[in-house]
């Protein structure tokens, strides 16, 4: 895993050990308690804050569409507008992962940069977000061709289609740099940060001059997080939101860095359930991002389940209808008072708040046919 050149030192990833006396719940409330103090930022830097996401941009999604929804969002109730992936593929064009690394708006798809959508997000009293996979970079973005090297081998020899290897210096201070310049141009409140990984492309083979190969995932993860931890202490105001792999890092050693995590991508009843209540296992609550009126989550169950399902955890939501068309008013104004509940009396005892899992045990819960 790690050969050690004279003279370099490494130090292994933090171990917490606690002793409990008691069951399930008093394990877990320890456990909470532990790493709410010593472990991990505030879940925000001013509180348990509903984010409003549009998810990824249409082809044919311009600014002016993208203010439409914002102004919508804020009369929801949303406090954080957050743009999905799409923001870097032009006008007409969807493939985000093919643009992936472009890292810079269209100008014929946002003619003033994600400034302007800050601003505006701003002025209707709400923060601004946007999605990125800076670990990946698409075949039609600049670096993909201007520096194939820096495309990760895959364990078999096979060079990545997507994939930068973070054990490269050049590659690993581009990444930072261009997530800073993000921030900055963007007028970024809030963080998304995503990676989907295949796995095998982090696992290969390389002498770095001792004369023996060593596998660089390690290294390569070593990098990753010490880039977050360095970019959280300089913008700690920033909201870092974790979403790789729709939950795929959701380890200490992550989470020090980030104010809170997306889970899975899953939001299907009763899945979303079950995720929700297997997650805060592991993570305090309000840590753990769900979501009512998106990624497919319309297809079992309620409207009414799929928001109660989420309002024990930090709250999102995703278009739940059309600009321009009529809206359900009954459904429409759950929203809106679901969302008010959550701000004026649920938030509020989250980051201090003990949990209870009555139901711990999911394949049972599964061969019971209940959740």
């Amino acid at each position: 895993m790690l050969v050690l050149s004279p003279a370099e030192s490494f130090s292994l990833p933090a171990l917490h050990i606690g002793a409990v006396q008691g069951g399930l719940d008093e394990a877990v409330n320890a456990m909470h308690a532990h790493t709410r103090k010593t472990t991990m930022p505030e879940a925000d830097p001013t509180g348990c804050l509903v984010i409003g996401s549009i998810g990824e941009l249409r082809a044919d999604t311009d600014a002016e569409k993208v203010k439409a929804y914002a102004r919508e969002f804020a009369a929801l109730g949303a406090e954080i507008f957050v743009i999905d992936a799409g923001w870097q593929c032009p006008l007409g064009r969807h493939e985000h992962r093919a643009f992936n690394g472009t890292n810079r708006t269209a100008p014929a798809r946002f003619s003033l940069g994600l400034a302007e959508i800050s601003d505006y997000c701003h002025s209707l009293g709400m923060k601004f977000g946007i999605w990125t996979e800076i670990e990946r970079i698409g075949n039609l973005s600049p670096v993909y061709e201007e520096h194939p090297e820096w495309r990760g081998v895959s364990m078999y020899g096979d060079r990545s289609e997507a994939y930068l290897d973070m054990t490269i210096p050049e590659a690993a201070e581009w990444a930072e740099s261009e997530l800073s310049r993000i921030i900055e141009e963007s007028r970024l409140d809030l963080l998304r940060i995503d990676h989907v990984n295949p796995g095998s492309v982090h696992f290969s083979m390389r002498d770095r001059g001792t004369g023996v190969n060593e596998c660089l995932s390690l290294r390569h993860y070593e990098a990753v997080y010490a880039m977050y931890r360095r970019l959280k202490k300089k913008y700690p105001d920033m909201i870092f939101e974790n979403c790789a792999g729709g939950g795929g890092r959701t380890d200490l050693g992550i989470m020090q860095s980030f104010n809170h995590t997306w889970v899975s991508d899953n939001q299907m009843l009763p899945s979303s359930v079950l995720i929700g209540n297997g997650m805060t296992l592991a993570l305090p609550p309000e840590r753990v991002d769900r979501l009512f009126g998106g990624m497919f989550n319309h297809y079992y169950g309620s409207f009414d389940a799929h928001i109660r399902a989420c309002m024990l955890t930090h709250m999102s939501f995703m278009t739940f209808f059309e600009l321009g068309e009529d809206k359900n008013p009954e459904q429409y104004e759950l929203a809106r008072h679901s969302i008010e509940l959550y701000k004026s009396f649920i938030r509020k005892i989250l980051p201090t708040c003990r949990t209870f899992h009555h139901t711990p045990e999911f394949l049972e819960c599964q061969r019971g046919g209940s959740a």
